[in-house]
């Protein structure tokens, strides 16, 4: 199906050419379809609906940098290179973190982080994850990390993106292992 991925990739493309002229909401199926130059047919064919192209083009994009650093030791490798990634392509990832609900890039970002944690938590304890021994501290990192990546997002992403993994890494690094290591030594008991 080359010639499948081709129309997917020109949908996605004039999406992001679409949001960067105005926001997520005012865009519907026709316009994005008016702006690749197919039929609204042609766009429901690939896409269930704009979402639906949304979430393939994070899952197109991102995958690569999420999935290029398996090692819990490089997760803020990966981290760096999407907010990089993010930075280049700033009008459609500024968009995008701004739209809210189910399947949005949020949702999506939670989702990663959560399970990088998840990946820490079971190095750090040498066995297979427990939800309800890790599950309220890897929902808090990811809903912390998604937070500051918001902002920073929302701050024009001026800061470089090295420098600001470097003080999420730092955070972690220091009170977040301080506490999954104090609470495995406590075994997982809450106070």
């Amino acid at each position: 199906m080359p010639g499948s991925n081709i129309t997917k990739l020109a949908l996605a493309g004039s999406l992001k050419k679409l949001m960067a002229e105005k926001p997520f909401g005012k865009i519907g199926v026709g316009d994005i379809a008016r702006d690749c130059g197919v039929t609204r047919t042609t766009f429901y064919y690939h896409f269930k609906d704009k979402y639906d192209l949304m979430n393939w083009i994070y899952y197109t994009e991102t995958v690569p940098f999420m999935s290029a650093y398996q090692k819990v030791e490089d997760w803020t490798d990966g981290l760096r290179d999407l907010c990089c990634y993010m930075r280049e392509n700033k009008a459609f990832y500024f968009n995008a973190i701004n739209t809210t609900g189910q399947n949005s890039f949020r949702e999506y970002l939670h989702d990663y982080i959560r399970s990088l944690a998840a990946s820490v938590a079971e190095s750090t304890e040498d066995a297979q994850f427990d939800e309800k021994k890790w599950g309220f501290i890897t929902e808090f990192i990811a809903t912390s990390f998604v937070s500051l990546i918001v902002q920073w997002v929302n701050a024009d992403m001026q800061e470089d993106p090295a420098v600001f993994v470097a003080h999420l890494k730092e955070l972690f690094d220091g009170s977040i292992m301080r506490e999954l290591e104090t609470k495995e030594k406590r075994g997982g008991d809450a106070d």
